[in-house]
């Protein structure tokens, strides 16, 4: 395991004071909006659901199993959320991936990180074919998730999986919009966060945490994308030539140019 598990709070904390940054308030105002729907939606379902989930689970025991109610019952509410806040933030960053495309590249812009101009509608298919590509990592596994989350015994760990796995997931989401804003691979991406997973956990456990939230909910998709680019400038960055610069190599470039040096000066 590598990686400091303390920062993933430190990267969404950057994300939330920086939904008002002058530069990137356009770019926030309508995942924002987006955000504030979806959540506001998935809470009021999720309310209206939920004592009905509840009875028929009660009623699923068996009566010589009734003493397991009370050991049953957190494990099946805590698996409940879990599984509602993973659904419904895999359908928001799904649908907002276009806007959280372009917030992410204008965090790097911010940077000085240089980025190749492209038409909108290019981007658009752009950030939806790689939401697909995500869709078929992450469902089969969520599948395989729900199925052990009914087989006794096994599903009493079914909630700390959950948790382990929808961490990862989220991170992976977030994170992917700048790897793929340069052209990255969705393999690449998973490489460079297995390298860092701690980090990339503690951000993942952190904003899954907060998406179980309401009201909190609302600010956290905008300032997810916003900290995990930030996370993936300062830790995951690799060597890469997009529009003639690496990575993050936009500020290394000009300092160079400033102190009238080249990588082939020798200084």
């Amino acid at each position: 395991m590598n990686g400091n598990p303390f920062l993933g709070w430190h990267y969404l904390w950057q994300g939330l004071l920086s939904l008002r940054e002058p530069g990137l308030r356009r770019f926030v105002a309508l995942p924002l909006l987006l955000n504030i729907v979806v959540m506001s939606a998935a809470s009021w379902w999720g309310g209206s659901k939920l004592n009905g989930w509840i009875e028929s689970l009660v009623a699923w025991l068996p009566g010589w199993l009734e003493w397991l109610y009370w050991l049953l019952m957190p494990l099946a509410l805590l698996t409940m959320l879990l599984v509602m806040a993973y659904f419904f933030s895999t359908l928001l960053v799904t649908l907002g991936s276009p806007l959280n495309g372009l917030l992410s590249e204008q965090v790097e812009r911010r940077a000085g990180v240089v980025l190749p101009e492209e038409p909108v509608l290019k981007m658009i298919r752009r950030t939806f074919g790689r939401e697909l590509t995500k869709l078929g990592y992450l469902l089969p596994r969520y599948l395989l998730l729900l199925v052990l989350s009914f087989i006794p015994g096994l599903n009493l760990a079914s909630p700390l999986l959950w948790f382990w796995f929808g961490s990862w997931v989220v991170a992976l989401q977030y994170i992917d919009y700048s790897f793929d804003n340069h052209g990255r691979s969705f393999a690449e991406m998973r490489k460079a966060m297995a390298g860092d997973n701690l980090t990339v956990l503690s951000f993942g456990a952190v904003v899954a945490f907060l998406m179980m939230i309401p009201l909190v909910n609302w600010f956290v998709m905008p300032a997810a994308v916003i900290g995990a680019t930030r996370l993936r400038l300062e830790r995951l960055g690799q060597p890469g030539n997009v529009g003639g610069f690496g990575y993050a190599e936009g500020d290394t470039h000009r300092q160079r140019l400033a102190d009238g040096s080249t990588e082939h000066s020798g200084r």
